[in-house]
């Protein structure tokens, strides 16, 4: 076989610790010491493996502990009352003041023009400087609502210490990968457009951003038992979502009403979620399908054979298992 590494998405300035692939904007700070993330015993994290449905978890959560309030979830994007705290943008860190006056200008053009041919969203201030997750956690007030994809070996250490509350989410591996790619294809500054069988080979062989999707999910399935981690799957959310909403709210220690639990899955719906501009980044297309086994439109029979292989193997004896 030809050589794999030459077969790997190499992003730019991506970086690895401890045998994991970050992209640039992952905080290295934090990856290299989790301790230095100021955490309160009241925090509630929404913990997850990129594109394994982060986004409706964290509106459920917000609406369980905002008594379903769902003009509060609206009122703003979703990366500012929710934002990830190892993000780290040091291009608009650096030169706020530049893009703050970027985007002011930038907001007049049509939002077709701004993101169909441009491919730029449109960030409103508290966006950018949200891109600094460390600092501006700090700032928000409690109780906060955090979002972190970090593997559990560099999740924040407070967090875990002060047995903050932890929603893990996790989806099956076939439709992460076709998620990401679409995820980076239109994230700015990558906008990956190369062949789908790089990006596979290089899920598949775990040197993908924010590492290996096997170690991340067994990691944290293996500490499910522990009181203050609660481990979901994204399958569950979509064909039992009621249930999941149930489960949440015992987790959370919040008493749901039914008609909490209807306002809250009718938010959470795929279409709401679609035409919600406050979970789609400035209009960004960031909600894009949200189903069960669209990898069937994109594995070739050869790579689904490869993969189940796979998968059988690295999850053998560990009681996990997905729907596809």
């Amino acid at each position: 076989m030809a050589d794999q590494e030459a077969e790997h998405v190499k992003f730019p300035r991506q970086y690895e610790h401890g045998g994991v692939t970050f992209l640039e904007f992952v905080n290295p700070d934090i990856v290299r010491d989790p301790g230095i993330v100021s955490c309160r015993e009241d925090d509630v994290f929404v913990a997850s493996y990129p594109k394994s449905g982060t986004t409706v978890t964290i509106e459920m959560v917000a609406l369980l502990l905002n008594g379903a309030d769902v003009e509060a979830n609206r009122s703003a994007p979703q990366n500012v009352r929710v934002p990830m705290v190892e993000l780290y943008f040091k291009m608009f860190i650096r030169f706020r003041w530049f893009f703050f006056f970027f985007m002011k200008i930038y907001s007049f053009l049509p939002a077709i023009l701004r993101y169909r041919y441009l491919k730029i969203p449109l960030l409103t201030p508290e966006e950018l400087d949200s891109t600094d997750g460390l600092k501006f956690v700090e700032k928000l007030p409690r109780p906060r609502l955090i979002k972190c994809h970090l593997p559990y070996q560099f999740f924040p250490t407070q967090a875990i210490q002060k047995k903050c509350k932890i929603i893990y989410i996790a989806r099956n591996p076939k439709d992460v990968v076709v998620s990401l790619r679409y995820h980076l294809k239109n994230l700015p500054p990558y906008f990956y457009w190369g062949p789908w069988d790089t990006f596979y080979r290089t899920f598949i062989d775990g040197k993908m951003c924010h590492g290996d999707w096997f170690d991340h999910v067994i990691e944290w399935w293996n500490h499910r038992e522990e009181r203050n981690i609660l481990f979901l799957k994204y399958e569950d959310l979509i064909k039992r979502p009621r249930e999941t909403v149930r489960e949440t709210a015992r987790f959370l220690d919040v008493e749901v009403t039914k008609d909490m639990e209807d306002r809250i899955l009718d938010h959470c719906s795929f279409k709401n979620m679609k035409e919600n501009p406050s979970v789609n980044f400035g209009g960004s297309g960031f909600i894009r399908k949200g189903i069960i086994g669209d990898w069937t439109n994109y594995f070739t029979v050869a790579q689904d054979k490869e993969f189940d292989k796979l998968y059988g193997k690295r999850m053998r004896g560990t009681g996990l298992d997905f729907e596809w």
